[in-house]
């Protein structure tokens, strides 16, 4: 989630915030300062999150009850694969933690730091996971998975800046002016959105296949297979929450009604996106069909 949000909070610097420049120069600086903050918790929430996993990793080592050594840790970290990877997302999320903060004193700098660093983030993301660890992900597996989630924070992680950040930022303006500005948000979010979404979906597919071993019995036949499966339908889910919102929602925007309800559909949506999440939190705890 906060990987999520630190790529969101970046694409809705560089895909949206012109929004407000240009409708609604009066919260510009307001909403470039809330983004910042958002993704500054984000990556602070990372680096916690990783400095848990590595403890969580050396656990794994020990007989339970066993206390896990500062030797132990700097072994995993310095000398596994897994640690080098580990190292890097902490760099990617350090230096994003550092770039938001910037943001806060001087923007033009600290956005670029920020964007550096979730750059890092996204590309070192994988390194700990089955897309360098699983010999069915093969060469492709790692720009796959880089794909996969540098499209799901475009996606996902824009859309929740966008519902915890710019909508927000909007509730002060008269209603005519509030109904317009979201009007143009969401036009504007709309292509970040599908391509975020296409990318997911052909990325999440071709290494999904590759994981399955090109095996479709293995959906239903393996745990990984059937945790992937429920990840698919609540995605589905998420998916069909976008179509409504594009179909729907999106029509009535530009009256004031339709502020209020885009910003109800899209946390239904979020809300699909985190079971998402928690799912994938599961699928990529599991061992590969075949291995069980």
């Amino acid at each position: 989630m906060a990987t999520l949000l630190v790529l969101g909070a970046c694409g809705f610097r560089v895909g949206l915030q012109r929004v407000f420049h240009h409708a609604a120069p009066e919260v510009a600086n307001a909403s470039d300062r809330r983004t910042a903050w958002l993704g500054l918790l984000a990556s602070a929430s990372l680096v916690a999150g990783l400095l848990a996993k590595v403890v969580a990793q050396a656990g794994s080592f020990v007989d339970p009850g066993e206390p896990v050594t500062w030797e132990l840790l700097s072994t995993i970290v310095r000398s596994t694969s897994w640690g080098e990877g580990w190292t890097a997302q902490i760099v990617g999320g350090l230096l994003a933690t550092l770039g938001f903060g910037v943001v806060l004193l001087r923007p033009a700098v600290g956005w670029v730091l920020a964007v550096a660093g979730a750059s890092a983030v996204a590309l070192a993301a994988p390194l700990t996971g089955h897309a360098t660890g699983a010999e069915q992900a093969g060469a492709w597996g790692y720009p796959l998975d880089v794909l996969h989630v540098l499209g799901a924070g475009v996606w996902l992680g824009t859309l929740a800046t966008l519902v915890v950040v710019g909508l927000p930022a909007l509730s002060g303006l008269d209603p005519e002016h509030r109904g317009t500005t979201v009007s143009r948000l969401v036009n504007a979010f709309h292509p970040i959105a599908l391509g975020g979404a296409t990318i997911v979906v052909v990325a999440g597919s071709i290494l999904a296949l590759r994981y399955l071993d090109w095996s479709v019995t293995a959906l239903w036949g393996s745990r990984y297979g059937r945790t992937l499966t429920l990840k698919l339908l609540v995605l589905g889910g998420v998916a069909a929450l976008g179509r409504h919102n594009w179909k729907v929602v999106k029509p009535t925007l530009g009256r004031p009604e339709g502020a209020n309800r885009i910003a109800k559909s899209s946390m239904l949506e979020l809300g699909f996106a985190v079971v998402v999440l928690l799912v994938t939190a599961i699928l990529v705890s599991q061992p590969m069909p075949g291995e069980e």
